[in-house]
């Protein structure tokens, strides 16, 4: 073995202290491209939970945070350990720090029977090996602004002043019920979403709705919607006439990112055809399985879970009968909220679809 390379048993993977958060800053800034240190010391003192580190001769080499959420299951909100800021330098990468990292935020997690654990992965695949699974798909649409159809009453939406976003919250929260997995927005998330520094954001709001776009960049003539919040067929309706009148300005096309295509298609297709391109959304998977289990509120069969971390456990109900499974602890989230519109062979009827009846959806960046 080459004696200047340390191997795995070297470091040490500890919580990080606040005396590291400047060698934390520089891990996190060469790994995101995002260079304002200020930006990134207000996001360790006010947004992170839990970070954990890996460290070699007391030098940090490797990060991993969690941000505390509540995420609605079904019919009720429930804790999530949200996963941020996973970053490693470099120099040592690729020898199984960020795993570490991972199993020891999310051990800590367990231990406070914290249900359900979520994060927007760098690479799917490798977020996958550690027992995650995509759970929401987003479709985002590119469409010529004078090719939507003129439905709707677009003086129903009013220009609202970043100064006085209170009205949005409630919206908000409306809309998130409609959805599973959708994630509670504190008002340091709504902060810091609306101080975006590569943003400069317009916001129309309507008794129904609101709509939030960015018109920093101008020069492709697209206006890019990051946030469409409805929850009547008015608030969707009068949004398509607002967006249409687009075109009297600075714009030929707009963008956003919707998780149901049906308000859409319900319009007909407009010519020239939209652009729609299916991404995967957000991951998530089990951590402490019995406290999930008391989330479901139903009785559920007993399943194997075979977790590549080690940290969640199987679910032995009342051993009336033999565990089904195994299920990845990902598998399990597909499972209860029917994300493949089917069932697939190996899930146990009493498993599949017990907060089904709405679609998968997040729009919480974190």
């Amino acid at each position: 073995m080459n004696s200047t390379k340390a191997v795995i048993s070297d470091y040490v993977v500890r919580p990080i202290e606040s005396s590291d958060l400047n060698r934390a800053i520089d891990i996190w800034s060469l790994s995101f491209g995002f260079m304002d240190r200020d930006r990134w010391s207000m996001f360790y003192d006010s947004f992170l939970d839990t970070a954990i580190g890996a460290y070699l001769d007391d030098y940090l080499v490797s990060v991993a945070g969690i941000t505390n959420f509540q995420m609605w299951l079904g019919e009720q909100l429930v804790p999530c350990a949200g996963v941020s800021a996973v970053a490693a330098d470099p120099a040592h990468r690729r020898r199984g720090l960020v795993r570490k990292c991972l199993a020891a935020c999310l051990e800590e997690s367990h231990r406070k029977r914290v249900p359900l654990t979520a994060l927007w992965p760098f690479s799917y695949p490798f977020y996958r090996r550690m027992g995650y699974e995509v759970t929401d798909l987003q479709y985002i649409i590119e469409v010529a602004v004078h090719g939507l159809p003129d439905v709707g009453d677009a003086t129903r939406y009013r220009r609202l002043h970043m100064d006085h976003y209170e009205p949005l919250k409630p919206i908000h929260e409306q809309w998130i019920k409609q959805s599973n997995l959708s994630i509670k927005r504190g008002d340091l998330q709504w902060r810091r979403l609306l101080s975006h520094p590569e943003r400069q954001i317009c916001a129309f709001l309507h008794d129904d709705g609101y709509i939030l776009w960015n018109i920093k960049d101008r020069a492709n003539r697209t206006l890019d919607v990051f946030e469409w919040a409805w929850v009547s067929d008015a608030g969707f309706l009068d949004g398509i006439a607002l967006l249409k009148r687009m075109d009297d300005l600075n714009f030929d096309r707009v963008r956003f990112r919707i998780g149901d295509l049906a308000p859409l298609l319900a319009l007909g297709v407009p010519e020239p055809v939209p652009a729609i391109t299916v991404k995967p959304g957000m991951m998530t998977r089990v951590l402490h399985t019995e406290a999930f289990v008391e989330a479901l509120g139903k009785k559920v069969p007993p399943f194997l879970i075979d977790d590549p971390l080690g940290v969640s456990e199987s679910y032995k109900g009342n051993g009336d009968s033999e565990p089904l499974g195994p299920f990845t602890p990902g598998e399990v989230i597909q499972a209860v909220t029917d994300f493949h519109n089917r069932k697939p062979a190996s899930v146990p009827e009493g498993l599949y679809k017990i907060v089904a009846g709405r679609h998968n959806f997040t729009s919480e960046f974190f």
